[in-house]
């Protein structure tokens, strides 16, 4: 079992979950270590990184908080987003702007964005990921994306280009 080429999708979603460097650092160290203690329960004809992530997602809410976790997040990205993106640039900008339109978003909804558009999970593979129905899925991926381009209206005063949230290998059903 390779994790190495995982580690940094697996960083990336703790990242989201946690809100921060070191708390999505601790977050998948620590799952990483339970998934070697449960290494004999994988299924070696079935991806790993779904395997991995779901790891990563019960370490995490086996650990804290949603109202924790939300509070946390909000304010790592506030304080990232104004030392990461020098206003000169428009792109950088433009990435500034979604980066705080994100912040503003309930947690579940920037998960299913990160894991639909940012990994490319189909939304079947997201609705077993979070154990939910995949209609579920569908539903709350078209509410993030709603609240995704109405916080970058309210956060850009609608100046950014008109963008399309897309990700996830069945984005076209």
């Amino acid at each position: 079992m390779d994790v190495i080429p995982h580690l940094e999708d697996l960083w990336r979603y703790g990242r989201v979950l946690t809100g921060n460097d070191s708390d999505a650092d601790d977050l998948v160290q620590e799952a990483l270590a339970r998934a070697l203690t449960m290494a004999r329960s994988y299924d070696s004809s079935r991806p790993l990184l779904p395997w991995l992530i779901t790891i990563v997602r019960n370490t995490f809410l086996t650990h804290s908080s949603r109202a924790i976790a939300t509070r946390q997040r909000l304010a790592s990205f506030a304080d990232m987003s104004e030392q990461s993106f020098p206003p000169s640039q428009e792109h950088s900008a433009e990435l500034a702007n979604i980066q705080r339109a994100l912040t503003r978003m309930p947690a579940e909804q920037a998960e299913i964005l990160h894991l639909v558009g940012v990994l490319g999970f189909t939304y079947t593979e997201a609705a077993e990921l979070l154990g939910v129905p995949a209609g579920t899925v569908m539903s709350r991926l078209s509410r993030a994306r709603a609240a995704l381009k109405h916080n970058l209206e309210d956060t850009d005063g609608g100046t950014s280009r008109p963008f399309k949230i897309v990700g996830g290998r069945d984005a076209n059903h």
